[in-house]
This record gives C-alpha cells, structure tokens and sequence, in this order.
C-alpha cells in the first residue's frame, strides 16, 4: 500500500559515532528524490553549514566594521564571502584558507581566525548559533526543499556542552530553545542507538581505529572536561559513554514527532524500511546504470579521483559506493556529494564538505 508523506520539512538524523547516521540520512535523501520531491541533505561537516560552526568566523556586526577598517584590502574577499545574518556576519576560514589567504595577509588571515567560532565560551556560541538557526529556519519557511540535517540537534551541541563541562540542564535548555525555532518546520527525529553503548564504542574502534580515537581526544583535550579524566582513548571512551546517557534523555524529552531504532541485531533492511514508514516514504528502487570507471584529476585543486568496481577512492584512500541517481549521475552512498560525468569530466555537485575534493562545481578530468 503506497505510503502519504508525512508534513515534516525538517529530518533531525543523531546517534554517536559509527551508529550509521549518515548512510541512512543518504537513503532517505535519495529515496525522497527518487519520489520526486526536493530534498537536500546536510552533512555534519556540510561548508558553509546553515547550523552548525566548523572553520567559520563570525563577527558582529560593530567587529566587522572594525576589523575591515584595520584591514581594508580585505573587503573585496570578504564581501564576495560573507554571509550576513540579524546581527552580524559569517566567513567561511576554508575558503579564505585556500582560494585568498595570500591576498588577505599573515596579519589579517591570523586576526580572522580569532573570530573563529569554535574559539568561542559557551555563551557567546550560544548566542551565535540561536541566530544561525533562526536565519536557517526563515530561509527554509520560502523554500518547498525537505531538509535532512545531519547530527546538528544532538551531537554537535552535545559535544559543544559536554567538553565546556556544562551541567545537562543548560544543555537540554539550549535545545529546547532549538525546538522553538525549528517549529514551523514540522521536524521529525530519527534517533539511531545500541541500548550498550561500550558496544557503539567498540565498532567505532574497530571501524576506524584506536588512532581516530586518539585524534579526537588530541584535537578537544584543551577542554574544560578532560581536566579530570585520562588521557588519549580511554579519556573519549569516557566521553563517549556520556554521550550516550545524555542523547538518551534528550530523545526521550524531545517534544516532536520522533522514531527511535535500536541497531544492535544490524538488521538494516527492516531499520531502513521502519524509517521509510515513519516518515511516509515509498521505498523506489533503482535503475540500473553502467557504473563508471576510471582516474580522473582536477589540477587547479590538485586532487584525484579513482572510479572502481562501482565504488569512488576519495584522497585519502576511502572507498565508497556509488549509488546510480541517472545514466550520468551518481550518489555516494554516504555523503550528500554526487559526481556527473559528462565526457571525459568527473563534476562534482552537491554539498561541499571540509574536504576539498568536495569542493562544488570541481571538474576533473580523466587521465589516460
């Protein structure tokens, strides 16, 4: 019997670390496209993002006034850049970093990046980043898109509260003020767990490596809550394990419409099928498309692509599945970034992400 979608115009995808959010938020947003309807995933590390603050400036509006006066060659950057909000602006660092920083200057590059949010106290960010979701929500009201956000409700604020060692309560406060804001957009929660969550702990060690472990520590151990507490691994297991009660609670608190999947058995087939049901999504099955293969090279951002048995070798060694879209279009099956092939040219299109080979509109070019 054919499913009525739901009126969500916002998807909150969470759950920690290698619970699957990002291959299922990638089901969903094919699946919508697939019903015809106008869907855009937001990857966690989506740039610039409309929630959420990685490699990002912001400004107030008095700040940015004098920062251009003290570095006035700056403003014909930043104003092709800057991304204005109620009560000031917003540049994305990675853009400056690698398209302007030799036009901006050590001394100005180096002041910009103070204004770098993740540099922020928690009541600053929490100033920045109720603004942020309200310029998100207003655009969205204009738009007819179905927006799949994600880990921007849960687990980047929870990383944000919990290693400022804030108490929950400030914590569920901030995002019961989200829920306010976001409202109008009808949002739905998909929240995907293991009741163990040493069990979520163990596959992200395995899947990734203790290494990823440690440089998660390395990049936060400056932070209010590693003062106490190991260090390297055994510090993030810790971490992690608080995560995971406080996602508990603030699913369970959450006051919209939400849909909670306990993955342990990996029964992924009936989790997707669950999903798709929640949201009234008629599950389309592909066409089937002669997969792509080749090495292809984008020289003016000195990356390489390499096309294979159906799957994309990304820089840094990852392999990932494609997933046909059309006879020339291609989903990742795990980030929003789809390739178009168009001769001898590889184009990326999509979400750009922090890693440049994502960057949109890239054209790449096949190698002999």
């Amino acid at each position: 019997m054919p499913r009525t979608l739901n009126q969500s115009r916002l998807i909150l995808m969470e759950g920690l670390p290698s619970t699957g959010k990002s291959t299922n938020a990638g089901i969903l947003f094919q699946q919508l496209e697939q019903n015809g309807e106008q869907a855009r995933w937001i990857h966690e590390v989506a740039r610039p993002h409309p929630t959420l603050f990685f490699y990002e400036a912001y400004m107030e509006n008095k700040e940015y006034l004098e920062f251009i006066a003290s570095y006035p060659h700056t403003v014909p950057i930043l104003e092709q850049l800057l991304i204005k909000r109620k009560r000031g602006i917003g540049i994305d660092l990675l853009e400056v970093e690698w398209n302007y920083q030799e036009y901006l200057g050590s001394d100005a590059f180096t002041e910009l990046k103070r204004y770098d949010v993740w540099n922020f106290d928690l009541e600053r960010y929490k100033q920045v980043a109720i603004e942020k979701w309200e310029h998100f929500v207003k655009k969205q009201l204009h738009s007819n898109q179905i927006v799949i956000l994600d880990s921007c409700i849960f687990q980047f604020q929870i990383y944000t509260f919990i290693l400022a060692d804030a108490p929950f309560i400030q914590l569920q406060s901030f995002i019961e003020a989200i829920y306010k804001i976001i409202s109008p957009l009808q949002p739905s929660l998909i929240y995907l767990y293991r009741n163990n969550t040493d069990d979520t702990i163990d596959y992200l060690a395995k899947s990734r490596g203790t290494a990823f472990l440690e440089r998660i520590w390395e990049r936060d151990n400056h932070q209010p809550y590693y003062r106490n507490r190991p260090p390297g691994a055994e510090g993030y297991k810790m971490f992690l394990r608080d995560y995971g009660r406080y996602a508990r609670k603030l699913f369970d608190s959450a006051p919209i419409s939400k849909l909670s999947l306990e993955i342990s058995e990996s029964r992924w087939e009936d989790y997707v099928d669950s999903q798709l049901n929640f949201l009234g999504i008629n599950y389309l099955p592909f066409c089937g498309f002669t997969m792509p293969y080749g090495t292809y090279r984008c020289e003016e951002i000195n990356e390489q692509l390499q096309l294979v048995e159906g799957h994309i070798i990304t820089p840094d060694g990852s392999k990932k599945k494609l997933v046909p879209k059309s006879g020339s279009e291609f989903y990742i099956h795990d980030l929003p970034v789809i390739i178009r092939l168009d001769g001898e040219c590889l184009i990326i299109k999509g979400e750009q992400l922090c890693d440049r080979w994502t960057t949109n509109g890239a054209i790449y070019q096949k190698q002999p």
